[in-house]
């Protein structure tokens, strides 16, 4: 396929002088200096900008389409430069199109000037999926030290291209300072500024011409959105520009979340009818993120970065570390300053006493439980307190849909997964719940230790009237794999505290045939079952059969959980009190 690439353009400075007096980097080279009568944005002198750069692409191509000028600027003059692609650009699979679209990228790189390309492979079109890419992007941002990095902003209609802005900010936000470069491929990016590739519009014309799978229109396209931008630049000599968001590291939460805000009203039926558009306008209660952590820094400082691009922001993050030695209090420190973290002095407490502290430390109506290998969506925390508020009085607890690395789709896509419905449970994972209320009812039961402790608690809301829905509205990425986790720790608390929850709050009937229905539903439950989606209500046992047959020593380790759930019936029977709500369901599935 050929395409007719135009010819250099006459020598000349690729940046014509600024008048006197606008000679301060990153000035207008524009004659009229009056902010009242400026007709375009404020063009960059490229002579300024970081000499050590990084470009993320969502695609190949996306590296030329948005800033293919800039980074032949950067090459001309010699800049280190590094293009990382994130999908593989086979929207429909084939490994064939995949190495196509490597290729041609390559070679538009080499027709930059750019040698140093790396290409994640994520699928096509999924890259909203891919909830560790925070992570991998945190870490091959901190490798390569760039000084200025290029990426898609949030206002790009583009799935894939907005879970890239989103991965990106999230990663930059966490980090030391550095300067941004936002642009834009399908929408462009309002205001910000331009620059001036005129000179070197021949080269990127090049690159294009590499992508031959991607239409023989492409680079016509991509010179008239060049040419566009130009359209009230009144300097003869510039005849194309790129436009970017020009942007501090230590802004870009801010500015997603406006620009998402922005863009949610911009293309709601009517210019703003939903009502989820109109939060940032409501006074909306303030919310608490509690999270409890021991050893786990990586996991909790990319939740904590997507705590930061919330749409609706918190009011308070408490973090409650268990006393780590891994360097969570100190880098929690260091990146996350806003953050109040309450240090425990040794690790012996378990996860239901460090929520609880957490807990007792919110001084707002609403708290988010979280577990610390959570990764939040922007819209997390504004779409869950805009449904709290939908519901009674009598909700004290709004569970988001989880999503976890092994879950089957079966699972993930079944219907009593993706309903609203009131649970005799929540997962505290990700869940937003009224202080008030879990106050009233007395926090997590400390002697749990661990695992089961939401079952608990939801009996004792339930007794006190309280409710708690399941709303499918919003995912949350789980990084701990689906089921629960092998080993004889886990088996040991997952099988004593539903027996100690159940002898505390199950009616006497349900508590007579329990033994019966955990041989038959749960022990023996196959895992096609729970994988098919037939398990859906019962966090805590999904794998527990698979437990008991693969974790070594689990007779014994039965055994130890019976003897301890024979020491503490006393306190049981102290504590009882049947649960009469018909939300209650027996942990069985």
């Amino acid at each position: 396929m050929a395409f007719r690439v135009p010819e250099p353009a006459p020598q000349r400075a690729l940046w014509p002088q600024p008048p006197d007096g606008l000679r301060a980097f990153g000035a207008s080279t524009r004659v009229q200096s009056d902010p009242l009568q400026d007709t375009f944005p404020p063009l960059i002198d490229p002579a300024g900008l970081p000499r050590r750069v990084l470009c993320l692409a969502p695609h190949p191509d996306d590296e030329v389409l948005g800033c293919g000028g800039a980074l032949a600027l950067h090459a001309g003059r010699g800049d280190c430069l590094r293009v990382v692609v994130l999908t593989d650009g086979a929207p429909r699979g084939g490994a064939e199109l995949a190495a196509a679209r490597e290729a041609e990228s390559r070679a538009a790189g080499q027709a930059l000037g750019v040698a140093d390309y790396r290409f994640l492979a994520y699928r096509d079109g999924r890259l909203g999926a891919a909830w560790e890419l925070v992570e991998k992007l945190t870490e091959l941002i901190e490798e390569f030290d760039p000084e200025l990095v290029y990426g898609p902003s949030p206002f790009e209609h583009h799935a894939d291209h907005r879970a890239a802005s989103r991965a990106l900010l999230a990663a930059l936000a966490g980090g030391r300072g550095r300067r941004v470069f936002l642009y834009g491929v399908n929408e462009r990016v309002p205001g910000g500024v331009l620059l001036d590739t005129t000179g070197v519009w021949h080269v990127k014309g090049r690159a294009l011409a590499c992508f031959t799978s991607q239409g023989a229109d492409i680079l016509e396209k991509c010179r008239a959105v060049d040419r566009a931008r130009t359209v009230n630049v009144d300097l003869p000599e510039v005849q194309m520009a790129e436009g970017f968001a020009d942007l501090g590291s230590e802004h870009v939460l801010e500015y997603e979340r406006r620009a998402g805000r922005l863009m949610e009203w911009s293309r709601a039926p009517g210019g703003g009818g939903r009502g989820e558009v109109a939060a940032g306008a409501l006074e909306l209660p303030a919310a608490t993120a509690v999270i409890s952590t021991w050893n786990r820094v990586q996991e909790v400082c990319a939740n904590l970065a997507a705590l930061r691009a919330q749409t609706l922001p918190f009011a308070d993050i408490v973090v409650v570390d268990n006393a780590s030695t891994d360097g969570t209090a100190e880098a929690i420190v260091e990146r996350f300053p806003e953050v109040r973290l309450l240090r425990m002095a040794d690790s012996s407490k378990g996860a239901c006493e460090t929520f609880n502290i957490g807990f007792a430390a919110c001084e707002t109506p609403l708290l988010a439980i979280l577990d610390d290998d959570v990764l939040l969506p922007p819209e997390w925390l504004e779409k869950t307190t805009l449904r709290m508020l939908a519901e009674p009085d009598s909700t004290a607890v709004v569970s988001t849909k989880i999503v976890e690395p092994e879950m089957p789709a079966a699972y993930r896509e079944s219907e009593e997964v993706n309903r609203e419905r009131y649970m005799s449970t929540f997962r505290g994972c990700a869940s937003l719940a009224k202080g008030a209320a879990l106050r009233e009812a007395g926090f997590y039961d400390e002697r749990l230790f661990i695992y089961g402790n939401e079952r608990d608690l939801t009996c004792r809301l339930l007794n006190l009237g309280y409710r708690v829905l399941q709303y499918p509205g919003v995912e949350t990425f789980h990084r701990q794999p689906f089921g629960v986790q092998m080993g004889k720790r886990s088996l040991f608390y997952h099988a004593r505290n539903a027996w100690l929850t159940q002898l505390k709050y199950a009616p006497l009937g349900a508590l007579l045939r329990l033994p019966w229905l955990v041989l038959t539903r749960v022990i023996l439950r196959s895992s096609q079952r729970e994988a098919g989606g037939e398990v859906n209500d019962a966090t805590g046992t999904i794998g527990i059969g698979r437990a008991l047959r693969e974790v070594r020593g689990s007779s014994w380790v039965l055994v130890r959980a019976g003897l301890s759930v024979i020491w503490h019936l006393p306190y049981c029977l102290r504590q009882r009190q049947a649960v009469r709500s018909g939300d209650f369901e027996l942990p069985i599935g």
